[in-house]
């Protein structure tokens, strides 16, 4: 089995040492092993957990919600597929609302842009 070290893991995710720390921290990453002398050892399922993280983070998903979305997961992904979903379904209503505000502000600085040239 191949495994990472947190500085792989980091690099290939584009993130700090530290994020990473803090995402164990908060139990974000499930399974993750310890070598005899502490240091993290990621595996391909690690990152593979990690990179659908990432998602939720670089979307707004508050820390918090990952967690409970973690926990979830762990307890048994059909046993809990509608806490899971409840979890997604909210983050999903509220990014569809922030694209409604985009495409709005979008709107805006297209009009302003079009009614105030610079020639």
């Amino acid at each position: 089995m191949t495994t990472y070290t947190t500085k792989q893991v980091a690099d290939r995710l584009n993130l700090s040492v530290s994020q990473l720390q803090y995402y164990d921290q908060l139990g974000i990453i499930p399974d993750l092993k310890r070598t005899a002398n502490g240091y993290r050892q990621f595996t391909d399922a690690n990152v593979a957990w990690l990179t659908q993280v990432m998602v939720f983070i670089d979307s707004g998903m508050p820390l918090k919600a990952i967690q409970r979305l973690t926990t979830l997961v762990l307890a048994g992904k059909r046993q809990t597929a509608p806490q899971q979903n409840a979890i997604i379904a909210h983050h999903l209503a509220h990014l569809k609302q922030r694209q409604v505000e985009t495409a709005a502000q979008i709107t805006f600085i297209e009009n302003f842009l079009a009614e105030h040239p610079t020639n």
